[in-house]
């Protein structure tokens, strides 16, 4: 079970070379790239030489002995057109296997879908970019997020079995369930996840730090052996960068350190 982090942990605009490099020097090995940190009009991934720019990250990656093998999108399920197509080309030439795409949870003027529309909504948003995914060897992953049915783990498996494709699966925010207070144990009986997006958080709805896992109040002895108990069998995936992206560059190692080294020994308490 590898161990990997969001790229996340700096900020939009940072020069990924040097995260990569000091990701390397953290401790990491395995990188979830946050396309939706790259999204910005002068961002190399909106140009023409988005694919080189790609292929220079994998390059360099290569060369540290670090891979890509997650990615975040810079655009929810219902997206169409270059930024989708940039994106898609962009994690095969990293190499990644997975990319996390939001769900659509509203409509106009703050209205939530909600139950069977929900499911509607979003099979149809996710089906033809599922099968578009498939041509660049990428299985798409839903999440559990903080507004209307997306908050609920079991709305969001059971959209995995709406669209029913070998390359759609689901990925599981544990601070997203701990905002409203959904245990882990929620998962039990669902589709598993193929992914996982931890993170810590008060518990307050809305409250969507994503502190360093332990900092926040989730009874992690309870998530990880959930974990067990489904069967868990992806990678242990971070997405808590809220204490490193705003941070002071100078402080910015000594905190990747550390939520590697909490990574380190929560996950030895599942493998």
């Amino acid at each position: 079970m590898k161990i990997v982090t969001t790229t996340s942990v700096f900020p939009p605009g940072t020069d990924w070379h040097s995260a990569i490099l000091r990701l390397k020097n953290a401790g990491f090995s395995s990188l979830d790239f946050a396309f939706d940190y790259c999204d910005r009009p002068e961002d190399p991934l909106m140009g023409p030489d988005y694919a080189e720019w790609a292929a220079s990250l994998r390059k360099y990656a290569d060369s540290l002995g670090l891979e890509f093998t997650h990615s975040h999108a810079p655009f929810d399920a219902d997206a169409r057109g270059e930024i989708v197509e940039h994106t898609l080309h962009a994690a095969q030439i990293l190499g990644v296997r997975y990319l996390v795409v939001h769900p659509l949870w509203r409509k106009a003027d703050e209205i939530y879908y909600e139950g069977e529309e929900f499911l509607e909504v979003n099979t149809a948003a996710y089906l033809p970019l599922a099968e578009l995914a498939e041509n660049y060897g990428l299985t798409i992953l839903t999440e559990n997020l903080l507004w209307g049915a997306s908050i609920q783990p079991r709305a969001i498996s059971d959209l995995v079995a709406r669209v029913n494709r070998p390359n759609f699966g689901w990925c599981y925010d544990s601070g997203h369930a701990h905002c409203f207070g959904i245990s882990p144990e929620t998962l039990i009986g669902l589709i598993p996840p193929l992914s996982l997006h931890l993170q810590d958080n008060y518990g307050i709805p809305m409250g969507d730090e994503h502190l360093l896992p332990g900092d926040g109040t989730i009874d992690w002895d309870l998530l990880l052996k959930t974990l067990v108990k489904i069967g868990y069998s992806g990678e242990f995936v971070l997405e808590a960068h809220r204490q490193s992206c705003s941070a002071p560059d100078n402080e910015r190692d000594a905190i990747l350190k550390e939520l590697c080294s909490r990574a380190e020994t929560y996950r030895s308490r599942i493998i």
